[in-house]
């Protein structure tokens, strides 16, 4: 098939800035490239890292970047927001839909992939009859998503990375096809026998420290401060120490922000017992999560999947985290604790932690299971999507 694929209009593919949508795009690409089933075409935004990439090469797989970031294009998508008023995203998300949508045109294509952005789907429907599937990486299609209806019904079907999102999907009530493929992880990157960059020395631990690590994005629903408080519960076990590795924006993260500035001053009430290292960019998180005892990912939303999950049980970690959405089916099997995020979380996340530390050897072994592999994604990915052809 012929293959047009719209990504987020966020980061940029190939993932040079980083994005787990961005990453799992390139998973399925390069096995498209090495098995040449599709011609596929990708749509992203321009970033420079991008003009030396490999995948570049591809034979199978054609780029076709929209600026969105420089000050022409900023000024541009402004006067495009000013003129269209009221549309499904925000004005420079619709900007560079219309951008892409014009490169698409000079092309005929079987088959469109929405990656995360199923709003699309309203303007697409109206102006081609192309079958348009959307690959769900998140809660975006529920009973509470606006024009919930009129986006089933302009698209064809959905993949959800999911059981949850699936569930959440066919919980609309209207007819549609909705598959789950699950996201994957390259175990070749998060394997707990490579990686010494980092040091425990080096961001002031001692070996003999039961180190917890959370990785991932530094915001309020992500549930960091609540993991700090926690480790504030545990006074009595000063050798408990808490590393947090992530910023509030990906690669564009700041280092200073209310919530950051509320989450630092917390970890100065703890000398030495909270380390924060801001954004670090994905290629580094095993360096990170090797050097830590367990993990923890205390979601205060139904998270899609949990790919943080994922990463912690590839590097062999034990993992706490919340009871809700997608996280239960990236842990069955695993050696964790799920928690309850409407409960008591601070208190939840430390009687957890106190737990693991406790019987540790109950909580090792843990390894990334077949289906939850890059290559098993990306075969079963574009063996769905054939489904549409």
């Amino acid at each position: 098939m012929k293959i047009a694929i719209l990504t987020s209009g966020i980061l940029p593919v190939p993932a040079v800035q980083g994005g787990a949508a961005e990453n799992l795009i390139d998973y399925y690409l390069a096995y498209n490239d090495r098995h040449h089933l599709h011609d596929m075409t990708v749509y992203s935004v321009y970033h420079p890292a991008v003009e030396k990439h490999p995948a570049l090469r591809s034979q199978a797989n054609h780029y076709i970047y929209i600026k969105r970031y420089d000050w022409v294009s900023r000024l541009k998508a402004k006067v495009y927001g000013l003129i269209h008023k009221n549309e499904y995203y925000h004005y420079q998300l619709e900007y560079f839909f219309e951008q892409a949508y014009a490169e698409l045109c000079k092309q005929s294509f079987d088959l469109i992939i929405l990656e995360n952005r199923p709003g699309y789907a309203l303007k697409l429907r109206q102006r081609l009859t192309t079958p348009i599937v959307s690959h769900i990486h998140t809660d975006l299609i529920n009973p509470q998503t606006a024009q919930v209806e009129a986006i089933i019904k302009s698209t064809n079907g959905f993949i959800g990375v999911s059981e949850y999102i699936r569930a959440q999907i066919l919980s609309v009530g209207i007819p549609t096809k909705a598959f789950v493929v699950y996201n994957g992880l390259d175990e070749q990157k998060f394997r707990p026998q490579a990686y010494s960059a980092v040091t425990r020395e080096a961001l002031g631990f001692s070996e003999t420290d039961f180190l917890v690590i959370y990785t991932g994005r530094i915001v309020p629903k992500k549930g960091v401060k609540e993991l700090v408080q926690a480790i504030r519960l545990l006074t009595d076990q000063p050798d408990i120490k808490l590393l947090v590795v992530g910023g509030d924006n990906y690669a564009d993260s700041v280092s200073s922000n209310p919530y950051l500035d509320q989450l630092h001053a917390l970890g100065r009430q703890m000398p030495g017992r909270v380390c924060f290292t801001g954004f670090r960019p994905y290629g580094q998180l095993p360096a990170y999560l090797r050097l830590a005892d367990v993990a923890v990912v205390p979601s205060r939303i139904n998270e899609a999947l949990g790919m943080t999950c994922l990463e912690a049980v590839a590097m062999g970690l034990p993992v706490i985290a919340t009871n809700d959405g997608g996280i239960p089916e990236t842990l069955a099997g695993q050696k964790h604790i799920l928690i309850d995020k409407d409960g008591d979380l601070p208190r939840q996340i430390a009687d957890a932690i106190r737990r693991v530390k406790c019987n540790y050897a109950d909580f090792t072994g843990n390894r990334l299971k077949t289906p939850f592999t890059k290559e098993v994604y990306a075969k079963s990915f574009l063996e769905t999507i054939s489904q549409y052809g």
